[in-house]
């Protein structure tokens, strides 16, 4: 009966230090360190610059074909 008892007492131990490190993997690292040197800047020109220029050609298209339609 005492083997028993500590084994279960082990087992109890090894499952509350896993559950330990999986709450803290579930809060997950603080990446905030990494993150202060990027400039969100140049990724939001970026992408508003691509925003730009698909509108563009399709106003483009659309233009051509009100101009053509009014002189055809």
């Amino acid at each position: 009966m005492n083997k028993a008892k500590t084994l279960s007492l082990a087992l109890l131990a090894s499952m509350a230090v896993v559950s330990v490190n999986a709450s803290a993997a579930i809060v997950g690292a603080d990446f905030s360190s990494i993150l202060t040197g990027l400039d969100s800047s140049t990724a939001i020109t970026a992408l508003v610059g691509a925003g730009v220029i698909l509108a563009g050609v399709g106003f483009a298209k659309w233009a051509t074909k009100k101009v053509a339609r009014f002189f055809g």
